[in-house]
């Protein structure tokens, strides 16, 4: 008995060796552990080196933006210092209309010169003990002097005034007083006299 128990265990022992060997692998064919740690360390930098690169390329593009955005507040008139962003594309946006809008007036106010003579028309001159006005009229354009001895407060507002009730849009206005004499000058686009406008515009400084 003893010695079919021995038998039976040796047995046993030839088993779990086999099983063994077969599970694991020849020395030959596994990695050095080393050589393990090293490619996962690798693999670990270069993704931190992505993610690091990813990262300043973020912050440059958000100083780039906020670059734009500070520049273009010192380019937009309506803007206020502290304007979020989507008030300074909205404003800028409505700023570029404005500008291409001037720009078309501007075109059809050069064309209409060019189609008339250079030579500059007087079409009213009026003069009373207390003021005188002196239209000239070149194409859409025309120069109103305005001089008047009752310099009161507000009165070169109001001549101004005028013009945009008229829609007339002026180009350029000098006031200047002397001795208590105003003197206006205004030069003011007024589209071919449509509607009488120059007419109308001398009638209410008359008036004033």
């Amino acid at each position: 008995m003893k010695k079919e128990g021995e038998e039976d265990d040796r047995d046993l022992s030839k088993l779990i060796l086999a099983d063994t060997a077969s599970e694991i692998p020849p020395l030959s064919q596994q990695p050095p552990p080393m050589a393990e740690g090293r490619a996962a360390f690798t693999s670990t930098s270069r993704k931190r080196t992505r993610t690091e690169a990813g990262q300043e390329t973020e912050r440059g593009r958000r100083e780039k933006m906020s670059d734009m955005y500070a520049l273009l507040q010192t380019m937009v008139p309506t803007l206020f210092p502290k304007a979020t962003r989507v008030k300074i594309i909205s404003e800028t946006a409505e700023y570029i209309k404005e500008l291409e809008r001037r720009r078309d007036r501007l075109e059809e106010m050069k064309k209409s010169i060019g189609a008339v003579a250079a030579t500059p028309i007087l079409v009213s001159q009026c003069s009373n003990p207390d003021s005188s006005l002196r239209v000239t009229v070149s194409g859409n354009v025309a120069f109103f002097g305005i001089q008047s001895v009752r310099a009161r407060r507000g009165l070169a507002t109001q001549i101004i005034m005028v013009f945009e009730k008229h829609e007339a849009q002026v180009f350029a206005a000098n006031v200047a007083v002397n001795h208590g004499l105003l003197m206006v000058t205004v030069t003011a686009f007024v589209g071919n006299n449509g509607d009488g406008v120059i007419d109308k515009i001398i009638r209410d400084i008359r008036n004033l």
